[in-house]
């Protein structure tokens, strides 16, 4: 029973041993990798701070254009019945509650509705082009960050070379010791300059789908309220 027990306690102070050396090189190993990535240099500084600017232009785009692409599927057959029923207060009032886009280009014209056709229809144009603006804004940001971010990596690279150099001529001694400094940071460097471009190039692009989707049916929308409008127009003149 002893013996038992001695046994007992001795796989369990093994096993404690081999869990206290795996975390421990577990931890060496993060801190191995940390290192690593410092050896980027200070390029990399910039190259965070952009992909934090991606990450959240990408992340603030993508729930903006998804509440302006939900579709409310009783806005737009009430909103065309008042308006051929004449009721335009009762029309602008539903549209100026609504969070829809189209709703917006819709207020503006039935804000003017005594105007002519053609100006209602002018004005509805401008606010839809205001309203594509509003969905494509910070846009540009993703488009600067994705050509932006390899160039730094580039630089980076640059920056590793002659750091090579330097170290060559400093220490008369072509070895891995002498060269790896500036391979890492060489290297480091054109892989997060690519890895975030590749980011910002993506999201912009994913962005603009979405941003193409709205506008499709927000120009369906608002042909179809022009063709209420119009028809409300011919009533109250006749």
């Amino acid at each position: 029973m002893c013996m038992a027990i001695t046994n007992l306690f001795v796989v369990l102070q093994q096993a404690a041993a081999s869990q206290q050396a795996a975390v421990v090189e577990q931890a060496t190993q993060e801190q191995s990798y940390l290192h690593l990535a410092m050896k980027g240099g200070w390029i990399l500084l910039p190259l965070f701070i952009l992909s934090i600017v991606a990450i959240y232009v990408i992340a603030e785009r993508w729930m903006a254009i998804g509440r302006a692409g939900r579709k409310d599927k009783m806005w737009f057959p009430n909103t065309s019945a008042l308006i051929r029923e004449g009721a335009i207060q009762k029309a602008l009032q539903a549209c100026e509650q609504s969070v829809n886009p189209s709703a917006k280009v819709v207020a503006t014209g039935l804000k003017e509705i005594n105007d002519d056709i053609e100006n209602i229809q002018e004005l509805m144009e401008v606010e839809v082009r205001q309203q594509v603006a509003s969905l494509e804004r910070q846009m540009n940001y993703l488009g600067i960050i994705a050509s932006v971010a390899p160039m730094l990596g580039f630089l980076g690279t640059i920056f590793g070379v002659i750091k090579i150099f330097y170290n060559i001529s400093m220490t008369n001694n072509l070895d891995i010791s002498t060269i790896s400094d500036g391979l890492y940071q060489k290297m480091i460097c054109s892989g997060v300059g690519l890895f975030v471009g590749i980011i910002a190039y993506s999201g912009y692009y994913l962005l603009n789908g979405k941003i193409d989707k709205v506008v499709a049916r927000m120009d369906k929308e608002v042909n179809d309220m022009m063709r209420a409008i119009r028809y409300y127009k011919q009533n109250v003149q006749q």
